[in-house]
C-alpha cells in the first residue's frame, strides 16, 4: 500500500511509522503524499482509537529532504516546493482534526518539519536519543508545519525566537524541562512504553478523548490556518532567495553557509 511508510493496526492502535531510513525519514513529496493517505485512515477507522507516529531507524523525521531541494531548483521550483508545503499542512491539520489521540514516539533526531510534526501531535514521548531542533535558519528558510504556533503557545515568543533564530539543538532531557516532551524513556524500553501508552488511550473513553480535544483545540487554534497559510507563503518566498542558494550550496559542499540577507 505504501512506500515510503509502514501502516500496521494492532489492538485498536494505529503505527504510522515514516519509513525513509537511509534518508533520516526526510519529507519528499511521495512521504507527505502517504501520510496524508495513512491519517485518513486513521480517521476513517472506527477500529483505531489511538494512533502512534514515529520514524524507521536512528531518526524520527529529519525534516525537509534537502537533497530534493538541491535537485528540484527549477523553473517549477515555486509550484513544487509550495505544493510539498501545503501537504505537509494538510497532514497537520489531520493530526490536529484527529478525534483520537496521537502520539508522537520520537525515537532520535527531529529537524524542521520533523520538529513541527511532533508538535502537532497530542501526546510527546521521547527516547533518551531523541534531539529536536528549528533547522530552517541553516538554510536561509523559516518554520512550516504549524512550528511558529505550536511553539509559541507552549513557549511563548522569546524562547521560540530563541530555538528559531539559533537553530540550536535540545536534548531529550531540555525538551521534557520545556514541557515539550511529556515523558522520557530509556532506549531500550522505549518500544514497549510507546507500546504501553497507546494501548492505555486505544482502551479509554473515545468519545471523552474526543470531546477533551475538540475543547483544548478550540482553546489554542483558532488562528492556526491562517498561521499555516501565512508560513507557507514566508517558507515559499524564503525559498526563491539567494540565502537560500547560499544555504543548498553550502549543504552540497558540507561548509558553514555564509548569508548575506537577501
Amino acid at each position: 500500500m505504501f512506500d515510503s511508510i509502514i501502516y500496521k493496526e494492532n489492538e485498536g492502535v494505529a503505527y504510522v511509522t515514516l519509513n525513509r531510513p537511509e534518508a533520516m525519514n526526510a519529507i519528499n513529496h511521495g512521504l507527505a503524499t502517504e501520510l496524508i493517505e495513512a491519517l485518513k485512515i486513521c480517521r476513517e477507522n472506527k477500529k483505531v482509537c489511538a494512533v502512534v507516529i514515529t520514524g524507521a531507524g536512528k531518526a524520527f523525521c529529519a525534516g525537509g529532504d534537502v537533497k530534493w531541494m538541491v535537485s528540484a531548483r527549477d523553473e517549477n521550483w515555486k509550484t513544487d516546493f509550495d505544493c510539498l508545503v501545503n501537504n505537509f499542512n494538510q497532514a497537520i491539520l489531520l493530526i490536529r482534526d484527529m478525534e483520537k489521540p496521537v502520539i508522537a514516539a520520537v525515537n532520535g533526531f527531529a529537524s524542521g518539519a520533523g520538529f513541527s510534526l511532533a508538535l502537532a501531535c497530542d501526546i510527546r514521548v521521547v527516547s533518551e536519543n531523541a534531539k529536536f531542533n528549528q533547522a530552517y535558519v541553516n538554510l536561509g528558510l523559516t518554520p512550516d508545519g504549524g512550528s511558529s504556533y505550536f511553539l509559541t503557545l507552549m513557549l511563548g515568543p522569546a524562547r521560540t525566537m530563541d530555538l528559531v533564530f539559533t537553530g540550536r539543538v535540545i536534548d531529550a532531557k531540555e525538551a521534557l524541562a520545556l514541557g515539550l516532551a511529556s515523558e522520557l524513556i530509556p532506549a531500550e524500553s522505549f518500544g514497549e512504553r510507546v507500546e504501553q501508552l497507546a494501548k492505555q488511550f486505544a482502551c479509554g473513553p473515545s468519545l471523552a478523548f474526543e470531546q477533551a480535544k475538540m475543547l483544548i483545540n478550540e482553546a489554542h487554534r483558532r488562528t492556526l490556518e491562517a498561521q499555516l497559510d501565512l508560513e507557507r507563503e514566508s517558507i515559499v518566498s524564503a525559498s526563491l532567495s539567494n540565502d537560500f542558494e547560499e544555504g543548498l550550496k553550502a549543504f552540497t559542499e558540507k561548509r558553514k553557509p555564509v548569508f548575506k540577507g537577501n
